[in-house]
């Protein structure tokens, strides 16, 4: 599955390219990425690179898709999402994280959007599921604005920057899916 690319009038996403890791290295480098996600901090100098390196691989052997997210109306890199299938139960877990230039901007939702458009309809997934720091519900909001539902909490689920941590779960399913207006699922998307 090669070059392919989501797109809506908020946001562009398309695989990793080499040319964008000295903007995941500033963005990620923000100590606000690492206190809600799994992205390392201090920023060590080559991550950027490993990463995006690590994404190419793993989008060639079906194991992940991971997207880089342009803004549209700035034409600049904001972030990152992935989609990470487990195609023996036909679902997969999404991951992302946007620069902290970009909060608050709708970016994470309407790239969500698209990414949920590409499980259901390109991967053929029935359900797909994400959690989030219980203390970032923010991210919740996103969930819930592209359709997913609240599943529940899971109490001390992961070990972040050593501490045990509560993930709260979100998921939607195909007939969900199917069932959202729309203007909610309905976005461009072109390989």
């Amino acid at each position: 599955m090669d070059h392919v690319k989501l797109e809506n009038e908020t946001v562009l996403m398309r695989p990793l390219e080499a040319r964008d890791s000295s903007a995941i290295q500033d963005l990620a480098a923000a100590p606000e990425i690492a206190a809600n996600t799994f992205v390392p901090h201090p920023y060590p100098p080559e991550a950027a690179s490993e990463f995006i390196q690590k994404g190419q691989e793993s989008w060639r052997s079906g194991e992940a898709y991971v997207f880089g997210i342009i803004d549209k109306s700035s034409q600049r890199f904001a972030g990152c999402m992935g989609i990470h299938p487990a195609p023996e139960h036909n679902r997969a877990e999404v991951g992302y994280w946007i620069g902290l230039p970009f909060w608050g901007r709708g970016l994470a939702t309407a790239a969500l959007r698209l990414l949920l458009q590409f499980g259901f309809e390109t991967l053929k997934l029935n359900r797909v599921e994400a959690g989030h720091f219980d203390y970032n519900p923010a991210s919740g909001r996103v969930m819930q604005k592209a359709g997913m539902r609240r599943e529940g909490l899971r109490r001390q689920y992961v070990l972040h920057h050593e501490e045990y941590k509560d993930l709260v779960w979100y998921a939607i399913v195909r007939e969900d899916y199917e069932a959202l207006p729309s203007a909610k699922r309905k976005e461009t998307a072109e390989d």
